[in-house]
């Protein structure tokens, strides 16, 4: 679902800066906007932040009392307070989103018990195992039920508890399958049974891509902006300091 934030189009920004960048993701519904809406509130101000600094730039080219070198000065200053409102903002997203993977990621690896009598769940284990014996764990082959991964893979999608737990609920060796297989097929189990939390863990990995690509062209966008590299804004800066403190004194 993507939601229609309603909000106009400044033209002079980059359109990767907008917030509907957020709202249009493929994850961004019902589901996940409580989630997500603090990241669309982010990018909201980084938005308006960059309007700002355009509108800076706009009134300091029209300065023209103002030689180059200091329209640079104070389109910086304003680069630099926009910057300190919305970069904190965004940084808290971005540790609020992974923080939610991260126990997220807990949920869809934690591990299950067997919900079959003990008996039954041996059974069930040794036909897996003869399965994986007879033709291999190899995911290559893809018929349902006629390898050991595909017959645990037909049990996740039937959402048969009782024969994926007694599979999953053991160690991986006594079904015959490798560590890896075993916590791939955790993870479908656990993401076929709560897939609202998978699709939360996938909206957050996205919006933290997104978070972390921007950051890069953030910099860029200002520095464009500015007309000048931070540095060589600030060397500006200090030299008319000093020298406004100079003419200070007389």
């Amino acid at each position: 679902m993507t939601l229609d934030l309603g909000m106009g189009v400044d033209t002079r920004i980059s359109p990767s800066f907008h917030p509907q960048v957020i709202a249009s993701m493929d994850e961004f519904d019902t589901d996940t906007q409580p989630v997500l809406q603090q990241a669309v509130d982010a990018f909201v101000s980084v938005y308006e932040g960059l309007g700002k600094v355009h509108d800076a730039k706009a009134a300091a080219e029209a300065n023209t009392a103002w030689p180059e070198n200091m329209r640079v000065i104070r389109v910086q200053e304003a680069a630099d307070r926009s910057f300190a409102r919305f970069a904190p903002q965004l940084d808290r997203v971005y540790a609020n989103m992974k923080n939610g993977v991260e126990l997220i990621e807990k949920q869809l690896t934690a591990p299950i018990e067997a919900q079959a009598a003990h008996t039954i769940a041996t059974q069930i284990r040794t036909h897996v195992k003869g399965l994986a014996e007879r033709q291999g764990t190899s995911t290559l082959d893809k018929r349902p039920g006629q390898s050991a991964i595909g017959f645990v893979q037909a049990a996740i999608q039937k959402g048969d508890a009782l024969t994926v737990s007694a599979v999953l609920g053991a160690p991986s060796y006594l079904s015959g399958l490798t560590d890896e297989m075993h916590a791939m097929l955790l993870r479908q189990w656990h993401e076929k049974a709560n897939p609202q939390a998978a699709k939360r863990h996938r909206a957050m990995l996205s919006v933290m891509e997104i978070i972390r690509n921007r950051g890069t062209l953030l910099h860029a966008e200002l520095e464009k902006l500015v007309g000048a590299s931070p540095a060589h804004a600030k060397a500006l800066r200090d030299r008319n300091a000093a020298a406004e403190k100079a003419l200070g004194g007389i």
